[in-house]
């Protein structure tokens, strides 16, 4: 197992790429510090990952407050003693270009996207510092190559991998790893109901395959496993990357 005894915080992680990225790590022998808003979800997924054996916790977290995310830091230290992971994936899409956007939803995506990777890890740092540890942000190929009526979800996207950049200099001297995921079209609830919501959701979804050159869309489960890479000893050179989990349709996107 590459994680064993490693401790990793996955925020957003009760559902979609975070849920993925949760459940490779804990199969891999870390310990998984489950964080969302949702109680019920949160619990059961900790539960799944062997919270009863002591090998994960929930920790409700609104990555919006820094009261909130200081607390899920020291949580985690206090019933683990240590951070060896953070992976920065909550997130909120909204489909809207800047003209259409209120200030208070720019304000919103700003905070849920792109300020709580910041603080998350401005106070998750301190500890990765003692255990040379390793920070992924999951940006999203929006970042790379934007995306039609979604203004303030780009300008965050890009950002994450910007800030993500900086950070891999500021902290390599410590011995902190800072990469960046940017997944494309991926199998989760949200994509799933954006199918359901189109006029011929089987149509769409035949679209969307076809616009992949390898012929469908990702998992969670790649996710995670491009994840445990990049925070693995096999990636021990590895910084300030982005990773593109995207099946190749940025190519022609």
């Amino acid at each position: 197992m590459r994680l064993k005894d490693k401790v990793a915080i996955v925020t957003g992680s009760s559902k979609g790429v975070g849920e993925g990225i949760a459940r490779v790590f804990s199969r891999e022998g870390a310990n998984v510090v489950v964080v969302c808003r949702t109680e019920d979800a949160g619990k059961k997924m900790a539960e799944e990952l062997g919270a009863s054996e002591g090998r994960a916790i929930f920790v409700r977290t609104d990555v919006t407050s820094s009261e909130s995310i200081q607390n899920m830091i020291n949580t985690t230290i206090k019933t683990f003693g240590k951070l060896d992971i953070l992976v920065n994936n909550a997130g909120y899409h909204i489909s809207k270009n800047v003209e259409q956007t209120s200030e208070q939803e720019w304000k919103f995506i700003i905070n849920t996207n792109l300020r709580s990777t910041f603080l998350c890890s401005k106070y998750a740092i301190p500890h990765l510092r003692k255990t040379k540890g390793n920070i992924i942000n999951i940006s999203s190929m929006v970042g790379l190559v934007g995306q039609p009526n979604a203004g303030a979800y780009s300008a965050t996207k890009g950002g994450q991998i910007a800030m993500s950049k900086g950070m891999a200099i500021d902290f390599a001297p410590d011995g902190i790893r800072v990469n960046v995921i940017c997944p494309g079209w991926i199998q989760t609830p949200l994509v799933e109901d954006w199918f359901s919501q189109q006029k011929d959701p089987e149509a769409a979804r035949k679209y969307i395959f076809s616009r992949h050159p390898i012929g469908r869309i990702g998992t969670i489960e790649e996710c995670g496993k491009a994840a445990l890479y990049l925070v693995s000893d096999d990636a021990a050179f590895v910084t300030g990357i982005t990773l593109n989990i995207d099946g190749g349709i940025t190519l022609g996107y």
